[in-house]
């Protein structure tokens, strides 16, 4: 039989799980943040987020870049808030960011041709035209890479206000002839997101950037 003086105590018992219950739940907001961990793409680690130039962007995705048969880098897309929308990133003002994890080695003169070639694929002939002068500033940019190899990071940003800012394993691209290099013109870096994520991307790297699953 079921003794009442237990009664009490039981009722004690059950009163002291449900407020441990309660304040666990009032944890959980707060601790799954902590638990967002660094996503591994062919060996390289990618931050679940990072801080740019004041801002905190996240990981929106990862796809691996090819040049023909060979793996050139581990690209990743971070913006303010996540989306799987291509026409909402183009449209995006905030800080954005394509960061280049190199896997290869690649010289300053092949770096150059293969940008000039995936910009013009990814431009109209009047685009083109139009982009002569941001072209050769971009050009200058990054003809101060002398060369990339497997473990190296670059990072090519469009910074409201400031324009496109590139680093080479943190150290800034944005100067030619020991003077500041001021790329502002928004278009050349629309179309710079258009290699990776427009519709003539490379639809494994393009999903993957936006974090689409296949």
């Amino acid at each position: 039989m079921y003794d009442e003086r237990q009664k009490p105590e039981a009722i004690n018992t059950l009163r002291r799980q449900l407020t441990l219950g309660a304040a666990a739940s009032t944890l959980l907001p707060w601790a799954a943040p902590a638990m967002a961990q660094a996503v591994s793409m062919e060996g390289v680690d990618l931050a679940p987020t990072v801080t740019a130039y004041g801002q905190k962007l996240v990981l929106n995705g990862a796809g691996v870049r090819k040049r023909g048969y060979f793996k050139a880098d581990v690209t990743a897309l971070y913006l303010p808030e996540k989306t799987t929308s291509a026409d909402a990133i183009f449209k995006l003002d905030g800080v954005r960011r394509i960061q280049l994890n190199i896997l290869r080695r690649f010289t300053s003169s092949t770096i150059t041709r293969i940008f000039l070639a995936d910009f013009k694929d990814h431009a109209t002939d009047e685009e083109f035209k139009r982009l002569i002068g941001p072209i050769g500033q971009i050009g200058a940019a990054y003809a101060n890479v002398k060369e990339v190899v497997k473990g190296d990071v670059v990072n090519l940003d469009w910074v409201p206000g400031r324009g496109w800012l590139a680093t080479h394993n943190g150290r800034s691209l944005n100067e030619a002839d020991g003077k500041p290099l001021v790329i502002s013109d928004k278009l050349a870096y629309q179309i710079y997101m258009r290699m990776y994520i427009g519709e003539a991307a490379p639809p494994d790297l393009r999903n993957g950037l936006l974090g689409i699953k296949g």
